[in-house]
């Protein structure tokens, strides 16, 4: 689960926003000026967000580790999660996530529109690709998976909502920077941090950079292998009505099991893609 809050004070937006790390749990900002009184609620979730990104429930020790605050900030602010139903203290000591959390998640996404526009279009891609489906909106400077369609074949992409992934080596991050107005594409690449995932991920401005000419030229992105070694990708960005980026869609295959003829997956990845992006309002061919 990833959990993302907005603050808005008059025309100033604070973005409170917490990558998946197992070893840190860090705020970053992109702001002009901090709402005063918002720290201990940040620290709030930077918690509930560190909880979430541990593959087994954490120990206070290790929440002390990943999170760098005091014991005593540690344990109050724990305490009034509890409080509130938002963590739950296993009789081992460890620390995992509230049943509420998943009322308010489950909330949270049946209020994301997209989801729902998108869902028909996503089973016909699905049905006709046999292949897993993925739904992303951009969440920071990463995507973050919001709908998934899995594929009815024993061997598929390991994945689930909620799942955050990387702009520059996934085919949803790509297409969706393939469509941002060159201005905003700019400010964007330059400040991403291009991690070498696998040996094909592109890791400078440059490769990015050709990489997005690229999609502009066939109107499609292609993700081989290059944030995940045995899945390839096939992706295209969601516009509105201003043709700006709200998600992208893709399909994701093993590649063992993709096809030489790859219009097999790009003729009806373009198809549905356009279908939602009309539903949001867009004028596309």
């Amino acid at each position: 689960m990833t959990i993302i809050w907005t603050f808005y004070e008059s025309d100033v937006h604070f973005v409170n926003y917490y990558p998946s790390s197992h070893s840190q749990c860090r705020t970053e900002f992109n702001i002009t000026k901090i709402i005063p009184g918002t720290q201990s609620f940040s620290r709030s979730i930077a918690i509930l967000q560190a909880i979430s990104d541990h593959t087994t429930a954490p120990t206070a020790p290790d929440l002390l580790a990943s999170c760098g605050l005091s014991r005593p900030t540690l344990f109050r602010i724990l305490a009034s999660l509890e409080a509130e139903g938002l963590v739950i203290k296993t009789s081992q000591g460890s620390y995992k996530l509230g049943t509420r959390l998943v009322g308010l998640a489950r909330r949270a996404l049946e209020d994301i529109d997209i989801r729902s526009l998108a869902r028909p279009e996503l089973e016909s891609l699905r049905d006709r690709t046999e292949e897993t489906v993925h739904l992303a909106i951009r969440s920071g400077d990463e995507m973050v998976y919001i709908d998934k369609i899995e594929s009815l074949k024993a061997v598929r992409m390991a994945s689930s909502i909620g799942t955050r992934v990387a702009l520059h080596s996934t085919s949803v991050g790509k297409s969706f920077l393939s469509a941002l107005p060159a201005s905003d594409f700019e400010s964007l690449i330059n400040r991403l941090d291009l991690n070498k995932l696998t040996d094909q991920t592109a890791t400078t401005p440059q490769a990015l950079t050709e990489q997005i000419e690229e999609y502009h030229r066939l109107g499609y992105m292609y993700d081989d292998q290059e944030n995940e070694i045995g899945i390839s990708c096939f992706g295209a960005a969601i516009l509105n009505e201003q043709l700006y980026p709200i998600a992208a869609v893709s399909i994701s295959v093993p590649v063992f099991r993709v096809r030489a003829e790859q219009n097999f997956y790009i003729k009806p990845l373009l198809e549905y893609a356009a279908n939602i992006s009309r539903t949001a309002g867009a004028n596309v061919t």
